[in-house]
Parts: C-alpha cells; structure tokens; sequence
C-alpha cells in the first residue's frame, strides 16, 4: 500500500482479500434503501475551571522554551461491538477516531477484528472514524472492531506575538474553502453575529486583535450552563452556553470577519483555532481556549485530540457534521452497538510516574475519570 493510499484509508483490521468487500461497503453509502440508522452525538460540555500545578498543566506558558514539549506517552483504545438479536445484515458502524497532528503523534495503530472487517478512513482534514462493516449477524452473534493506538501527546507553545502576522492576510484557498463557511451549528453568516463582531472590532485592523477581543469577550458574556448544544444564534441569543457553544461563538466571529478557524474537540471539552500567516507566509493555527483554561496562543496540557475542524462530510449520512457521532445502520433486526474508548497515561520510564489522565468512554459518550492520580481530582469530569 502507498503512502497515498494509507494516509486515505489508514489501518486496515483485515486481510488483503477482504479489502474490495470493506471497500465496496465505505462506497455504497448513497444508494442503500430499506436500511435502518441510529447515531449518538458527541458530549463536549466542560466549562469548569481546571486547576494548573505547573507540571501536569502549565499555570504560565514556559520560561526559555518554545515547540511542541513535555512528550507524554499514552495507550488508546477506541471499539465498536454489535451484537445480534436477530437476523440482521448489511451491518455498518463508526466511532470517531484521532489522527496525527504536530502535537499528537501517532506511534502506532493496529486494529483488531472478530466477525467483521474495519477499517480506518479520513473524511476530511483532522477527521477519521473507525469504519466496521458485517455481511450478517444471527441472534447472539458479535462483531468487534477495536483499533489500539500507541500515542506521544505534547503541550504546545510558540511565543507567538502579534507583530510575527501582517495585519493584511491572504489564506490559501483550501483553507479559505474550509475555515471560513458556514457549519452545522456555526451561522458564520448570520445578522446577530456579523453585527456582534463589527461592534467588537470597531476601530481595530489586525485581525490577532480582532481574536484577542473575540476571546476576551466569550467568557464575560456567554454565562456557563451545561447541556446539549444548541448553536452559535441561540447561545448569543441567551448569552448562556458550554465549551462547545463558547467555542463555536468565536469560530463564527472570526469567520465573520474573513479570519479562518475551526474547533478543537478532546474528551468532553471544545477550544479552537485560527489561522494566520506570518511575514514569510508560513500558517499557523493558533490555539483560543475560551472556557476551562485562560490560554491564548498556546495549550499547556496534554489532551488527546478527537477532531479537528466542524464540517466533516459523512456520505453514509448525507450530510456535514459538526463533530462526528457514533454511528450504526443495519437491515433486519436492530442490533445491540456498544461504542468504547480508554486513553492511559504511559510511564516514560519503569518506575516514572505516569501523571493524570486515565479515562473511559461510558455508555452515553462521556469521558470519564478514572484514575488514581492525586491531580485526576482536578481534571474535567
């Protein structure tokens, strides 16, 4: 398989004479009648402040250092199980999946399979899912695809400045293209947000400015509350919302004002990201955390990142979605899924400790806490 090819379809849990079966199944998403779905959307809704100890999260931002630091070793595992209760065929499922970024490094990735062929596949930049598709399931059968991953996680720190940017930007046109539209829940384009941001930046040109302000803005205005999500308009409508909602409110100001950016979903939280070029027109995404950390420019804790970016298209679903969901179809008997994740801190070295972090997907979608580290008390629950 060539670079091309893997970096497009990732890991495959099958054998090589079962790939035109899996694939034929990725490919007929559009056109399968008759067939029944259910999806589960994504809990991102942290907006509790999390408290720093200087060495697992930073307070300040590093004296003397710059880059992607502190490497953190970590276990992940990320499963779908359907189990039958009936006869039930053409069976498909995915679960979202992370893949590499500069601060999230991928060591390795095996997927194991009973029943069913699986695979890995990017829909879009900072997007993947696990994919599990099964000719047919009988009562009591199961099918398991669990994809293990070996993991270097980095905090992020760049002494970025606002004199690094020229105030007069040009985005490329495939991140024009991507960053600065609409998405599900994101009304770039709406009235309410337009006039917000032009009341905000009334008077300033340079569009780091314009983010400060934005960032500045979130979280003496969008008052916390926990729930489900409900949209940029309704959250600047109610002035109440979670991470995700406070997230999204200054994806979309920025957007407004032709300054590209995009989410950042981890395990139950949201922050974002936007786009700028410096003198010699190098991009830079530019961490905002607008709820739990005060952070801006940089990420002093090492989180595993689920998705980047809010309009992932899903053919099997016929439409973009905002964050990806766990996701199944089937004809016949609906069967019984089971979606499951566990990330665990690694020890450097024998005897190290390994720090905070130990979590488990639970059965609604949440991350939770589940481990014994004295700082695990003052993590997001």
């Amino acid at each position: 398989m060539d670079r091309r090819q893997f970096l497009r379809w990732g890991s495959l849990g099958v054998c090589s004479a079962a790939v035109p079966s899996l694939l034929d199944a990725i490919g007929g998403g559009l056109h399968r009648p008759g067939l029944a779905s259910a999806s589960r959307g994504a809990p991102a809704f942290s907006v509790i402040p999390v408290v720093g100890d200087g060495r697992w999260i930073w307070k300040d931002p590093p004296v003397g250092q710059t880059g992607y630091l502190e490497p953190r070793p970590y276990q992940l595992s990320v499963g779908i199980e359907l189990e039958g209760t009936g006869d039930a065929s053409d069976l498909r499922a995915t679960t979202p999946v992370p893949v590499a970024h500069p601060e999230q490094k991928i060591d390795e990735l095996r997927i194991e399979t009973q029943g069913c062929e699986a695979v890995v596949r990017e829909l879009a930049p900072g997007a993947a899912q696990l994919f599990l598709s099964a000719a047919s399931l009988a009562k009591g059968d199961v099918a398991t695809a669990v994809a293990h991953y070996k993991l270097t996680l980095l905090k992020q720190y760049h002494a970025y400045q606002r004199d690094q940017f020229p105030a007069r930007q040009k985005p490329p046109a495939d991140v024009r293209k991507a960053y600065l539209q609409d998405s599900p829940g994101i009304q770039t384009g709406a009235p309410a947000v337009r006039a917000l941001a032009k009341q905000l930046t009334a008077g300033v040109t340079h569009p780091w400015d314009m983010a400060q302000r934005f960032a500045d803005w979130i979280p003496e205005n969008i008052h916390p509350q926990l729930g489900s999500y409900t949209g940029v308009t309704t959250a600047l409508e109610t002035r109440q919302g979670d991470c995700e909602e406070m997230a999204a409110v200054f994806v979309a100001l920025c957007r407004s004002m032709n300054i590209p950016a995009r989410l950042v979903w981890v395990p139950n939280h949201n922050w974002a990201e936007f786009y700028l070029a410096d003198e010699k027109e190098t991009g830079h995404w530019i961490p905002v955390h607008t709820a739990c950390y005060s952070w801006f420019g940089w990420t002093g804790a090492h989180e595993l990142v689920l998705q980047k970016g809010d309009r992932a298209y899903v053919p099997e679903q016929h439409r973009r979605i905002r964050l990806l969901e766990d996701w199944s179809q089937w004809g016949g008997r609906k069967p019984r899924s089971r979606f499951t994740a566990e990330i665990k801190p690694l020890p450097p070295a024998e005897g190290a400790d390994a720090g905070p972090g130990h979590r488990i997907k639970d059965e609604r979608g949440e991350w939770k806490v589940v481990g014994d580290h004295p700082m695990d008390h003052y993590a997001r629950r």
